[in-house]
């Protein structure tokens, strides 16, 4: 009896958790939305703000664009 207790316990507390992942990871994958939320003089680079862009991204106004370091 106490093991059904504790596993319906861990569904009720799982279950709700792996449900609210869901919204998280739909900012990755939206992040072009977001590309001028960085005040002017900050750049958009990766789902982040930096001053410069960093290895592999070329600077395209006001964000960095990645490129294949592979030719």
């Amino acid at each position: 009896m106490p093991r059904c207790l504790v596993a319906l316990l861990f569904l009720a507390v799982a279950v709700p958790v792996a449900a609210q992942a869901g919204p998280a990871q739909d900012y990755t994958f939206g992040e072009q939305r977001f590309r001028n939320a960085c005040p002017p003089p900050l750049k958009y680079a990766a789902g982040a703000c930096v001053r410069r862009c960093p290895a592999g991204y070329q600077a395209t106004g006001r964000f960095c664009r990645f490129r294949s370091m592979r030719r």
